[in-house]
């Protein structure tokens, strides 16, 4: 097999050694992928062969029998409520998968509902024109108030506990106590109102509409603070960042934008699905969101730069509702297939401490080359050598076929001879299953010939396995941003 080079954006070999057809100058810098399970079963390697990966959800909660519209989770992280197009809300313990409430809520589709932050009440909102509140712990009926709002499409609670935002399709949005049931504001959106969320503070309360647009609303005062014509399509959901003074806005248009919460800039967009994004939410540190939509598909994203990080396909219809839960481990995800899935979420660490230089920056974004606390390799050609030769090292490592269940990801340093210097996992699989990898050994033995991350400059490398078998190996900062 003649050797290729294919300059894109990472090194993605199918990792065994016994394919013995590669060669050891082969560098390929593709995210074209090579199932090497399946070629040990063949004579002749195809490397051609694309692999399209899924994730499976930890568990699969079955039982209601229409549409699953939203979830809910508590914040213990032990029980999940989740309501359906049939009226009905069940609630779930989450450690074991049993159901242990089914409640007959709604005379009508139950499209939102929301868990106060002590965990003690839910409050749910139908298309029958009722707001009613549970105890979360046994599912008994509190109260039920009739806000007379056509058809109840958003609910959200303040971070304080004390208000409920209601938004109808009639386009009124109403803000209610949460012990009285009595109405405290009422706005006016320029259409229906599909999507709720009160920002982190309690002190403003953006509402998207099926026109398009976003507003923020002054809660003590009910004044439009500013409007944007965010979206060609209805926006079907709305969150806040919990760390940042952001917000993203999901629509029927496919996309997820991303905005400043106090001017209204926009300052991002997530572009990925294919068809309408209906649910949106922050992990509990703000780096990461989840999308669910028509598609089938549950996305997440790095906030900061809006790069796809994962992806989560298991469901066989539209994704309407997603959550994380409070330690941000996990995901729940609620569909039109009946079914909740529970998703384990990789731990996003944050990069290495940076040391940036100043000297090239501008008012407003820094351009230096972000430099490490040590010295660190940057020079292309250079860093190309070493990512052949750390893959090499592993791949020629393996001795049994791995088994485990998401990415393993490591921040690995490699000398200017290519030798390992150390390992870091950067999710917790990848911490769990690090004894089943090559990584341990290799760096035992980088160490017996005596090598020092203080004494020698060090290439920085992601390497990530993956549970089909799939070796991928390219610089931390991505082929883009080496030096040439």
């Amino acid at each position: 097999m003649q050797s290729k080079q294919i300059t894109q954006t990472s090194t993605t070999i199918a990792m065994t050694a016994l394919i013995t057809a590669f060669t050891t100058t082969v560098v390929i810098k593709s995210t074209e992928r090579i199932n090497w399970q399946q070629l040990l079963s063949t004579k002749i390697p195809e490397t051609n062969h694309k692999l399209t990966e899924k994730k499976q959800p930890l568990k699969t909660l079955s039982g209601h029998s229409t549409w699953v519209y939203a979830v809910a989770m508590s914040s213990d992280g032990k029980t999940l409520a989740s309501s359906s197009y049939d009226g009905t809300v069940k609630i779930w313990d989450l450690p074991s998968g049993k159901l242990t409430h089914t409640i007959a809520a709604h005379a009508d589709a139950v499209q939102s509902m929301a868990i106060t932050p002590d965990g003690k009440i839910m409050v749910t909102g139908g298309w029958d024109d009722c707001v009613k509140l549970w105890n979360f712990s046994n599912g008994n009926l509190v109260s039920t108030i009739n806000v007379n709002a056509d058809d109840i499409k958003a609910v959200t609670i303040s971070p304080d506990g004390e208000t409920i935002g209601i938004g109808s399709y009639s386009g009124i949005i109403k803000l209610l106590s949460l012990k009285t049931g009595t109405e405290i504001l009422r706005l006016h959106h320029s259409s229906p109102v599909i999507s709720l969320a009160f920002s982190p503070d309690g002190k403003t309360l953006a509402s998207g509409g099926k026109n398009g647009k976003l507003k923020i609303w002054d809660v003590k005062t009910g004044t439009e603070q500013y409007i944007l014509k965010a979206h060609s399509r209805p926006i079907w959901a709305i969150a806040y960042n919990p760390k940042a003074k952001t917000l993203a806005s999901g629509s029927q248009d496919g996309t997820i934008k991303l905005w400043k919460t106090d001017t209204g800039q926009e300052i991002g967009t997530f572009d990925g699905h294919s068809k309408a994004v209906l649910s949106v939410a922050f992990s509990p540190d703000g780096e990461t969101l989840a999308s669910g939509s028509y598609d089938k598909k549950i996305y997440l994203w790095q906030v900061e730069n809006q790069k796809l990080i994962e992806t989560y396909q298991s469901h066989t219809k539209p994704v309407w509702s997603v959550g994380f839960s409070p330690d941000g481990e996990t995901l729940a995800s609620g569909s039109a297939d009946e079914t909740i899935k529970l998703w384990s979420v990789s731990a996003r660490k944050s990069s290495p401490q940076l040391n940036v230089t100043n000297d090239e920056c501008d008012s407003n974004e820094c351009q230096a080359k972000p430099k490490m606390i040590f010295p660190e390799i940057y020079e292309a050609g250079k860093l190309e050598e070493l990512n052949q030769k750390l893959y090499d090292q592993i791949n020629q490592s393996w001795q049994t076929t791995p088994i485990w269940y998401e990415d393993l990801e490591y921040l690995v340093k490699v000398d200017g001879d290519g030798a390992i210097a150390s390992y870091e996992p950067m999710n917790q699989s990848a911490q769990n299953y690090v004894l089943e990898t090559p990584l341990p050994r290799l760096v035992n033995f980088t160490k017996n010939k005596s090598v020092s991350e203080k004494q020698k400059q060090l290439g920085l490398f992601r390497v990530i396995l993956s549970p089909t078998g799939v070796l991928e190996v390219s610089p931390w900062w991505g082929w883009d941003d080496i030096v040439p």
